[in-house]
């Protein structure tokens, strides 16, 4: 795994980048900030509706494809 153990360095560059706060993220998704977390390490399964819910209400003009690779 790259990015610091992140599962998703992408996605979290691109959070950084663009100062979203994960809080935001895990509210839009309906689940507790160390949730997330989890989800963005590996350590428990990001959805496909998490990803769809994440690339559509932060990064449309990202693809799913290069969020999530």
């Amino acid at each position: 795994m790259k990015g610091g153990g992140l599962m998703y360095p992408y996605l979290n560059e691109m959070i950084k980048k663009r100062g979203i706060k994960k809080a935001a993220i895990a509210q839009a998704l309906g689940c507790s900030y160390s949730s997330l977390c989890r989800k963005l390490s590996g350590k428990s399964p990001l959805l496909w509706k998490d990803a769809c819910i994440i690339q559509k209400q932060f990064f449309p003009d990202q693809s799913k494809e290069r969020l999530f690779a």
